[in-house]
């Protein structure tokens, strides 16, 4: 291949990426101001100002792109999980999820909405990155608590999966105080994300094993 065709085709897929780019944060902003009922494949062609046919070349359906805007937070919530000050593992493994926009709403649909509506290529690149996000938090609870990497890797699946519930939980718990019953207040203080996946950070840090000295 000539060079002037390897610098058309790298122009190409430069342009292709920053199209795909745009739709995520057209996408991202839509949600966040209009909320996920008013999202759909003719609103965000408008948003971004393609047709809805070259929408389709990037995604098959709103779901691919939910499912990659939540990659794209899951990111953005492992990178701050990474930079947080040693001291504060706790901590910030509670507050990089809550202080992600989106990042919620979206893991609470994750498994039960969005990964069932897409195809299997599509999910399967995505999981794989999902897989390497959740190896390098393993590693940052590995590195800050001395524990073997191979148990924190459990440990960080077992997280996941207690955010997720967390995640389901927060959604539920957002009611109008107003709404919710003198005796149930309590209970729904309790389902906020920050309080139920802080008892379940807590729990499973306090159960890991540092290793034996010899």
């Amino acid at each position: 291949m000539s060079l002037p065709e390897n610098r058309k085709r790298a122009r190409s897929d430069d342009e292709k990426e920053a199209r795909r780019r745009a739709i995520l944060r057209a996408t991202r902003v839509m949600i966040e101001e209009k909320g996920f009922e008013s999202l759909t494949m003719n609103a965000i062609a408008g948003e971004v100002g393609v047709s809805k046919g070259t929408l389709y070349l990037y995604a098959r359906n709103k779901e691919e792109l939910l499912l990659a805007v939540f990659s794209d937070a899951m990111e953005e919530v492992v990178t701050l999980i990474e930079q947080a000050p040693a001291d504060t593992l706790a901590q910030s493994l509670v507050d990089a999820p809550a202080d992600v926009p989106l990042f919620l709403p979206l893991l609470a649909r994750l498994f039960t909405d969005l990964e069932q509506a897409v195809g299997d290529e599509v999910l399967f690149t995505e999981k794989r990155r999902m897989r390497g996000m959740g190896l390098r938090v393993a590693q940052v609870i590995s590195d800050r608590t001395g524990t073997p990497l191979e148990q924190t890797r459990e440990a960080s699946m077992v997280l996941m999966l207690a955010m997720q519930g967390a995640a389901q939980f927060d959604l539920a718990s957002r009611r109008k105080p107003e709404d919710v019953p003198e005796d149930l207040e309590t209970m729904f203080a309790k389902e906020s994300f920050r309080t139920s996946y802080g008892i379940a950070v807590r729990l499973v840090l306090n159960g890991l094993t540092p290793p034996v000295e010899r």
